[in-house]
């Protein structure tokens, strides 16, 4: 299916759709339902005072109800997308921001934020970076010479209208004036020039199904499970490993020797490999498109186990390597080299 991005590979977005918070999130909403309520009971006596997260009430037919409403005095509050604004705003990055969270707290798409910014899905934002927020999701687009609002409708495939209704143009439409395109996606010449002339034959295809050679390995360190060193998301309380970007169909190679514990298809996950290594330490190697172990199989350092893919929960080929020791997950950082 073609991304957001229109097929451009500077700007592939990969990143993982599930996170523990927007879990709790997706519990939580069901306390927005003002059908929640307990059925009727006719000699209820409330010994205890209630918590103070819930409002009661009695409805036409004596039945009592509970409208919890925690989410009004959750943290999440934060998530939320904020009432409808006409204004461009700036935001500074906090402490365990990421694009994904700042999109959900705004209302708007990834994309909307990378692209207003000048960032790359594989961007870092840092506490105190200051980002710009678009009203609608979309993109913030500068006026060049010859530009009129036609041709700019037309570009970006949307209406002359919607873009008059979300800016405040007056008479003139000024070269160097930023406007807000409500609902447009960025273009890449790059992207649409690269299919054009691509000649696809089949043979990458082939390749990806084919099992690579081990690579030499040296020192006491773990080595580096892949090819490439391009890191789309780090170690943190939320994601208990790193990511790894590269082509689908890239080696994915033991980073220690051990017997091979689970291959196959796990929820999240999608394909995947655990490794033991023995000593109460253990690997995984999760998204990938192939594999080429089984359970039980031994495996050599540095040994192509599989092939890199975007199974699971994922939006782009990459890598989602874990390093567990005794059960509990440590940044893997730490052990590879």
């Amino acid at each position: 299916m073609p991304t957001e991005f229109g097929g451009a590979v500077d700007e592939e977005l990969i990143e993982e759709t599930i996170t523990p918070n927007s879990l709790l999130t997706a519990g939580k909403e069901k306390y927005l339902d003002d059908s929640c309520s307990l059925e009727k009971q006719p000699n209820l006596i409330v010994e205890e005072p209630l918590d103070e997260n819930y409002q009661l009430s009695f409805s036409d037919g004596g039945d009592i109800v509970f409208k919890p409403y925690l989410l009004a005095n959750s943290a999440l509050d934060n998530e939320i997308a904020s009432p409808e604004r006409q204004e461009i705003i700036y935001y500074t990055v906090q402490n365990g921001d990421t694009v994904s969270t700042i999109a959900r707290r705004f209302g708007l798409t990834v994309n909307t934020i990378l692209w207003a910014n000048n960032l790359t899905a594989f961007s870092l934002i840092r506490p105190g970076n200051k980002l710009t927020i678009l009203p609608y999701s979309g993109i913030l687009y500068t006026v060049k010479k010859g530009d009129t609002l036609a041709k700019i409708a037309k570009t970006y495939n949307i209406e002359v209208e919607k873009i008059l209704s979300c800016n405040n143009l007056g008479n003139s439409l000024g070269v160097g004036k930023k406007i807000v395109l409500p609902g447009a996606k960025k273009i890449s010449g790059t992207s649409v020039a690269t299919r054009a002339t691509t000649n696809y034959t089949g043979l990458s295809v082939i390749k990806d199904l084919i099992k690579s050679p081990a690579i030499k390995t040296s020192g006491n360190k773990m080595s580096w499970p892949t090819d490439g060193h391009r890191m789309t998301q780090y170690f943190s309380w939320r994601h208990p490993g790193v990511d790894i970007a590269n082509k689908s169909g890239t080696p994915l190679y033991a980073a220690d020797s051990g017997t091979v514990e689970f291959a196959g298809w796990a929820t999240g996950y999608g394909y995947s490999v655990v490794i033991n290594h023995g000593g109460g330490k253990k690997t995984r190697y999760g998204h990938a498109s192939k594999l080429f172990v089984s359970v039980g199989d031994e495996v050599e350092k540095g040994e192509n186990i599989a092939a890199m893919g975007s199974t699971g929960w994922s939006t782009g080929p990459h890598i989602h390597f874990e390093v567990i020791i005794n059960g509990k997950k440590y940044n893997p950082l730490n052990y590879i080299k």
